[in-house]
């Protein structure tokens, strides 16, 4: 899968993870006995009713083998679902243009160097000083299996900049069920950023990350980067994902990240395939409103 460009979203790990949640269902694409595409699909929930759900997918080489199985999703589905929705990483020509997605559309994706000095090169200017002033300031990175406390940080955050969090039954899942590690930024034995991060093939994601920001002057999140960077190819770490980057609705963070150098990335527009039209036209038009106002 991987090949064809395949994140860790349509991963087996990642379907018997989203199972503790909803309803998964895997389909192929066959020719001449092989396979030549795959598609992970879940139910998710609106207010308009449940659609099936496509997270960077289908797969496949080709743009008719991704089509057909976008339409197959549809003889999944039960009488509640209104429409299947995809987000995929390569273009798609049936249905709807989304009107909200749920993956970030932009990201940005660096190779991960030989040496830790050449890591460091891609770094812009500011990024190699925080690196190297909190290394200075006795910062130090563990790979750690404390997602207590990295829970009470996550939620710190959250609340520190308005925005939810998931439970922490949800993170142990996560750890448990994908290739995904913890580290913890210490100074002076207390905890003051943290990160998880998932491998899959040979990419390494950040997926979640929190810090402390009465310690911000320690610069903690940019040494748990490029720690986590320099371990990753002992690994099978070839590339680096940031997951997720929007200058209109997340500039702090978008700075941030792009302060570690790598290629923008913007994924095709997501998909969908109306299953209950009327009810499918209200959920869209809906949402088209919630952007546009």
């Amino acid at each position: 899968m991987e090949q064809h460009g395949g994140t860790f979203l349509q991963s087996y790990d990642w379907g018997e993870f989203r199972k503790e949640y909803q309803r998964v269902w895997r389909i192929a694409a066959r020719a001449e006995g092989q396979i030549k595409g795959v598609c992970q699909v879940m139910e998710e929930k609106s207010p308009f009713g449940h659609y099936l759900y496509i997270p960077h997918g289908p797969i496949a080489p080709d743009d008719k083998t991704r089509n057909e199985l976008f339409r197959k999703a549809g003889s999944l589905v039960d009488s509640s679902c209104i429409a299947i929705k995809a987000e995929p990483i390569e273009p798609l020509s049936l249905g709807w243009k989304s009107r909200h997605r749920i993956q970030p559309q932009q990201t940005l994706i660096s190779e991960i160097k030989a040496t830790e000095e050449d890591i460091l090169k891609e770094f812009d200017g500011k990024a190699r000083y925080n690196v190297r002033l909190a290394q200075r300031r006795g910062v130090t990175v563990e790979e750690s299996d404390d997602l207590k406390t990295f829970y009470d940080l996550m939620r710190q955050t959250a609340a520190s900049q308005n925005f939810n969090t998931y439970p922490y039954e949800y993170f142990q899942n996560l750890l448990h069920y994908l290739n995904a590690s913890l580290f913890l930024a210490y100074y002076q034995q207390q905890v003051v950023a943290g990160t998880i991060v998932v491998y899959f093939g040979h990419k390494v994601t950040f997926l979640h990350s929190a810090s402390n920001h009465k310690f911000g002057h320690l610069k903690a999140p940019y040494l748990i980067r490029f720690t986590v960077v320099a371990g990753a190819r002992s690994k099978g770490g070839q590339y680096y994902d940031n997951w997720g980057i929007s200058q209109q609705r997340f500039p702090g963070v978008t700075s941030f990240k792009k302060g570690f150098g790598g290629q923008e990335f913007t994924y095709p527009p997501g998909r969908e395939i109306s299953l209950k039209r009327f009810r499918f036209l209200i959920y869209y038009f809906s949402y088209w409103f919630l952007k546009k106002y």
